[in-house]
């Protein structure tokens, strides 16, 4: 008897994977879950995965989510296959080696080369992992065959009455091609072997000239716990030249340290928004020229499209043909098993939080916070908003 499968993580207080008996592909294997010995959970592995059939894994109906049970570390929990008390690779207390601890995105691990041999990932996806690794910035050219199609329907499908000159925001709420774009499937497996957990896309960018953004770090914008799962995937719906307003990015900026209002003695009031970016701005300026940082320009030809890290530094050069449009998508992305915050707007050095409400453009339901399987910022005790809080602070 064979029995074989995978502990894919724990995300949103459950725990995901799959098993499957290839002798027998009709049956469906039961997975149990021990916390030092003990059964603690049980179910059967009957879920439908279609990235399994899509393999050629029997009808794909091989997958499970287990309810974690509460107040137990995902260290302590064996997940094994009931009929014969073997783990299943990647099970939390057989298999968690010291890199796999760190909270981390797997391309910014310091231990990233462990992951990578504990993965067995093959050299191309390896050298993948080390290219986003080293620059922060990953150009790849999207390969599904509607792209075409949807690129077109994205630019004619949106009211770009809507825009302030340069883009629409969250235009996925009612043109399906933007969502079916900020969700294609080759992106989400990608950014799911770079981070190491599944991606959760909540904003889309419609674009039709370029920005013209100073240099910036998502960072200052998008921010977790744990810190960096957060990126952004532009794709280019036509082609990107010198002339009309290409992305530029300074390659190695994601490695330097995550800078926030904070850390320049400023506090998250949004009256003052644009002061404090502006002396954020500058401090991005001095960090580029002490570490000897080199601006880089991504041309692109329609379909190719980049992935970014949250804290790489980018922003858009000059447009040098203003007869010219630069239509293109910026997707951003959060990651489970995370929560997030607003940094303008927020004082983690006072335990204070803004928490935006954000929907998964999948499926247009709320994105939760959490810590592994603890909820975040459920108990009713958020800190109030910037201006009342800051209003106390100076007595007012």
């Amino acid at each position: 008897m064979t029995l074989t499968g995978n502990v894919d993580g724990l995300f949103e207080r459950a725990i995901h994977g799959w098993a499957y008996r290839p002798d027998r592909p009709t049956e469906r294997v039961e997975v149990v879950v021990r916390a030092d010995g003990v059964e603690v959970a049980r179910t059967t592995a009957d879920l439908l995965r279609n990235d399994l059939a899509g393999h050629g894994i029997g009808d794909g109906r091989y997958g499970f989510e287990i309810p974690c049970p509460p107040g137990i570390p995902k260290f302590r929990l064996a997940v094994q296959f009931a009929e014969t008390g073997q783990s299943l690779p990647g099970s939390f207390a057989d298999n968690v080696s010291i890199a796999r601890r760190l909270e981390l995105p797997r391309s910014e691990n310091p231990l990233m080369e462990e992951l990578i041999a504990e993965d067995e990932l093959s050299d191309e996806q390896a050298d993948l992992v080390r290219t986003f690794a080293r620059d922060g910035f990953l150009k790849f050219r999207v390969t599904d065959p509607q792209f075409d199609e949807l690129a077109d329907a994205a630019i004619g499908g949106i009211d770009w009455s809507r825009s302030n000159g340069i883009r629409v925001q969250d235009a996925w709420s009612d043109v399906d091609a933007v969502r079916r774009l900020a969700s294609l499937p080759e992106v989400m497996e990608l950014l799911k072997l770079l981070y190491g957990r599944p991606a959760v896309p909540f904003q889309t960018l419609n674009f039709r000239v370029g920005t013209q953004q100073e240099t910036h770090s998502d960072s200052i914008h998008f921010s977790s716990r744990p810190a960096r799962f957060m990126c952004g995937v532009w794709i280019a719906l036509e082609p990107v030249d010198a002339r009309n307003g290409a992305l530029h990015y300074f390659p190695g900026s994601h490695r330097l340290p995550i800078l926030e209002l904070n850390d320049l003695g400023l506090f998250g009031d949004e009256a003052r928004m644009e002061e404090n970016f502006k002396i954020y701005g500058e401090m991005l300026q001095a960090m580029i020229r002490v570490n000897g940082l080199h601006k880089q320009v991504a041309l692109m030809d329609r379909g190719e499209a980049v992935i970014w890290a949250a804290n790489l530094y980018h922003g858009g050069d000059p447009i040098l043909d203003p007869a010219r449009t630069r239509y293109s998508q910026v997707t951003h992305y959060y990651f489970e098993g995370c929560a997030y915050y607003a940094p303008l707007s927020s004082d983690p050095y006072l335990d204070r939080y803004v928490r935006p409400d954000r929907c998964d453009v999948r499926t247009g339901t709320p994105i939760r916070h959490w810590f592994g399987t603890h909820p975040v910022g459920e108990s009713g005790g958020e800190a109030p908003k910037a201006k009342t809080w800051l209003g106390r602070l100076l007595g007012g």
